[in-house]
């Protein structure tokens, strides 16, 4: 009896899932870089990144977007991250993923106004 009784609750949890995956481009504005985010947040992956942190939240989101994110494609590491990524944008990429005090909507997620 695979999914023949899923509950209402599964039910609503994976129709969420599946709206939600795709992904978006948010362009880093310091180093021009287009980082690409997915839609959906995996919360096995968030797990996976506490665990490599060890109890450092900033270094488990780092982690985080490291595994999720592809900037312009390609998959960074840690250490890119750390030592190539302009302050500017990690700060930028951080409060999208993970909510920011910035102006934009949670419906407006990649967008910016032209100024």
């Amino acid at each position: 009896m695979a999914q023949k009784n899923e509950s209402a609750v599964i039910a609503k949890l994976r129709a969420n899932k599946e709206a939600k995956s795709g992904t978006y481009e948010f362009p880093l504005e310091e180093s021009g870089v287009v980082a690409t985010i997915p839609e959906f947040i995996n919360h096995g992956r968030w797990m996976a990144a506490q665990r490599i942190a060890k109890g450092d939240t900033p270094k488990a989101q780092a982690a985080f977007i490291c595994e999720v994110v592809r900037f312009d494609g390609e998959k960074i590491t840690l250490t890119d991250l750390a030592e190539l990524m302009p302050a500017g944008d990690t700060m930028a990429l951080l409060g999208e993923i993970f909510g920011g005090d910035d102006e934009a909507s949670s419906e407006g997620k990649g967008q910016t106004d032209a100024a």
